[in-house]
């Protein structure tokens, strides 16, 4: 099959395979203006946080927090991941191998589809039976 992961549905069929297979799936996200409102306008992530704050209660997701920022902007940033309930198990690092390259079963990110990944984590908690609201 021809570009095979442009279809919704063959990703989601992925991550559902990948969960059972290693009992986990690593849950990737961004910050700036993907949690954050990263240029001050007003923009509010009330979804991705609830879905973030679900996931870190479980312990079958793992969390990683992917970004540019650096020093004690990651400092605050990591504080103020924990302070709304979503601490990051990982931040910029690859879990599972010593390379790298990072690892996750999919990206949250303002610049990577975010709505589309977003669709698809709902549609995979769904079929994998998780009591997820949006």
């Amino acid at each position: 099959m021809e570009d095979r992961f442009l279809n919704i549905s063959e990703s989601v069929s992925r991550l559902v395979e990948d969960f059972y297979e290693y009992k986990n799936l690593y849950i990737a996200f961004d910050f700036d203006n993907t949690v954050f409102d990263y240029n001050n306008v007003g923009d509010t992530f009330p979804k991705l946080e609830k879905l973030l704050r679900y996931l870190k209660k479980h312990k079958e997701f793992t969390l990683i927090l992917f970004t540019a920022n650096s020093g004690s902007r990651l400092d605050w940033i990591v504080d103020y991941c924990e302070e709304h309930g979503y601490t990051p198990d990982h931040i910029n690092e690859n879990p599972v191998w010593p390379t790298v390259k990072p690892l996750y079963s999919i990206l949250l990110d303002d610049r990577a589809g975010l709505n589309e990944a977003y669709q698809i984590l709902l549609t995979t908690l769904k079929l994998l039976n998780y009591d997820y609201e949006d």
